[in-house]
């Protein structure tokens, strides 16, 4: 099982803005740092459900270049692009989804993992 977890802090921060959400996936640790909202709605809807699944790929490797920190960008892109890893898109899914039930506030999934 992969470790990924999230911090617990509240999505919006004293000044209006959504946080950083460090994160660390198999020992590295990690940040995506809070995108602007026009952002945040473009991503959210290119990766809806009820987009074919290409442009929801397409979606979520583009939300992870805007916005993780280089440091961590570089691990993951290096990680998901090695025919000798086994991190995965659904991995990556996983990670976006979690990401974004911090800015949200809300769980994104049934809620019966808990």
């Amino acid at each position: 099982m992969r470790e990924f977890t999230t911090s617990a802090k509240t999505a919006q921060s004293t000044d209006g803005k959504l946080p950083d959400v460090p994160f660390r996936l198999d020992g590295v640790d990690m940040v995506c740092r809070a995108p602007k909202d026009a952002q945040l709605a473009y991503l959210l809807a290119a990766a809806s459900s009820s987009r074919a699944q290409e442009d929801q790929v397409a979606a979520i490797l583009d939300f992870f270049e805007q916005t993780l920190d280089p440091a961590g960008l570089r691990v993951f892109k290096k990680r998901l692009l090695s025919t000798e890893d086994e991190f995965d898109f659904s991995d990556a899914m996983r990670i976006f989804e979690g990401v974004c039930e911090e800015w949200s506030g809300r769980p994104t999934g049934s809620g019966s993992g808990s």
